[in-house]
């Protein structure tokens, strides 16, 4: 018999095989013994889906709280520089946050008042929400003659409230504007011409920015002046502001006649030949 003839296929080969096959079973044996002592161990199909995730919508009461809670101190900064009829420039930060905080408390009534009613014991437990509260209840008794109960009524009285603010912002913001534009003119008065050519010839960013806000501030301060005997800040009534318009004016016209803007030009300077000429103040 050959050497080829001697080995046996069957024998080996195959025996092989079967030990292979041997050892995959019991693998699978312990392994599905693992899979059912761990079986205790795994989370719950069910469970894992019956759980809502939370949305915005539910973080927002949340949020709105810790904004409501943040921005009613700075409300009672504001309310408290407004009583004492304080205006002036350096206010103007206080006042901008007692507006922001005010809109805030409108923005949650009137996007959702459910949210509002929500946070009525975070209001009742902080004195400074209690006390905004009753400030803006008060401000709408004095105009309505009585206090908001509606959901309605209390968006207005906030509205009053805000509107408020928007006044005490204005005018703080005229009074910083009457600092700012001291460095356009001289000692003496007069408007630094030399000054604002060379800046205009540079296309300086800054007097362009300082030119857009005050066209915005004489609009306010000539409304305010048609309103009659408003005290900006304090001691600064009528003559003061009719002043800021006429310098404000001077300055605004004489830069829209170097940059050839003959209608602005010329309305500005209207404005500054009738401020100069005539005390034009309602008392």
């Amino acid at each position: 018999m050959s050497e080829i003839d001697e080995f046996s296929f069957d024998d080996d080969l195959f025996k092989l095989d079967d030990d292979i096959e041997e050892k995959k079973q019991l693998g699978t044996a312990k392994n599905r013994k693992v899979d059912d002592d761990t079986e205790d161990f795994k989370p719950e199909k069910d469970s894992s889906d019956s759980i809502r995730k939370r949305s915005s919508r539910d973080f927002q009461p949340d949020m709105d709280a810790l904004l409501i809670t943040a921005q009613s101190s700075m409300i009672i900064e504001g309310m408290k520089k407004y009583t004492e009829r304080d205006f002036s420039s350096g206010n103007l930060p206080i006042y901008l946050e007692a507006l922001n905080g005010v809109n805030l408390y409108i923005k949650i009534l009137d996007r959702n008042p459910k949210n509002y009613h929500k946070l009525k014991a975070v209001i009742n437990a902080d004195p400074d929400c209690q006390e905004v509260e009753k400030i803006a209840f008060n401000l709408y008794k004095k105009i309505f003659g009585n206090e908001p109960e509606t959901d309605q009524e209390k968006l207005v009285a906030f509205e009053k409230f805000s509107a408020l603010f928007k006044d005490a912002v204005n005018r703080a913001t005229i009074a910083t504007s009457m600092k700012d534009i001291k460095k356009y003119f001289l000692l003496s008065g007069g408007l630094d011409e030399i000054k604002v050519s060379q800046l205009v010839a540079s296309n300086d960013d800054e007097l362009k920015r300082d030119i857009s806000n005050l066209q915005r501030y004489i609009a306010l301060g000539l409304a305010y002046i048609e309103k009659g005997n408003v005290e900006i800040i304090k001691g600064l009534r009528g003559r003061d502001l009719n002043n800021y318009v006429v310098r404000g004016s001077q300055l605004l016209a004489y830069y829209f006649t170097l940059i050839n803007n003959e209608r602005l030009a010329d309305y500005y300077a209207r404005i500054n030949t009738i401020y100069s000429k005539y005390f034009v103040v309602k008392d």
